[in-house]
């Protein structure tokens, strides 16, 4: 059994990245491919629930983590985001990895890289990318075939979208992602769809992925 192609796009909401895997999709379909678009949030499993958990406690209450309304507090950051990125392994696993050895062209909607400015964010610790698990975060990023950073000025991402999160910190966060394993960026600000998306046509054609697609 041959693992196929992972792609990923990773970026802020707003920035067109469900738009872009999408098209790619369609285009995939046309070539009888199997394809499989998996996506990632933010607290995932156990985390997830524990979060529920604890935004009934009026410690834990805060705005760090948007989603549950919780702060963890500054003696827990490093068992949380531990807790994180055990939860996210078996989303990793399922959506990801194992669809890839079953011949499945993989588009991920947000992954590890996404995941990483998701732990930052919600624990407010700015050395999380020099952790262990943020490591292996990006190592597994770095193993996919193609990588999509597809993003847009400030500005833009508020007309597009309500659900904005620390916008400033956000794009630096990714900004940085991006340069660390040499994804392909691409600015949807003042951009067509199809321009975009002829953008990553152009690089996977360029890429050894044995695949010829149109912008149709």
């Amino acid at each position: 059994m041959i693992a196929m192609p992972t792609i990923i796009f990773f970026g802020p909401d707003g920035s067109g990245k469900s738009t872009l895997i999408k098209a790619l999709a369609r285009g995939l379909h046309h070539r009888k491919c199997n394809v499989k678009i998996s996506w990632m949030r933010g607290s995932h499993t156990l985390a997830s629930l524990t979060a529920k958990i604890l935004s009934k406690f009026d410690s834990f209450k805060g705005s760090d983590n948007p989603y549950y309304n919780i702060t963890v507090p500054k003696n827990l950051t490093r068992l949380w985001q531990f807790l994180e990125f055990l939860s996210a392994l078996p989303i990793i696993l399922g959506e990801f990895l194992i669809p890839s050895l079953m011949e499945y062209w993989v588009l991920a909607d947000r992954y590890t890289l996404d995941l990483m400015v998701w732990i930052s964010l919600a624990t407010n610790d700015k050395d999380f990318f020099k952790r262990l698990e943020a490591r292996v975060l990006i190592a597994l990023a770095k193993r996919t075939c193609a990588k999509f950073y597809v993003t847009a000025n400030i500005e833009e991402l508020k007309k597009r979208t309500t659900k904005l999160w620390f916008p400033e910190e956000q794009l630096h966060l990714y900004n940085k992602l991006a340069v660390a394993i040499g994804a392909y960026t691409i600015d949807t600000t003042n951009k067509s769809v199809d321009a975009s998306f002829q953008e990553v046509l152009n690089v996977l054609n360029r890429a050894n992925l044995k695949i010829k697609l149109r912008n149709d």
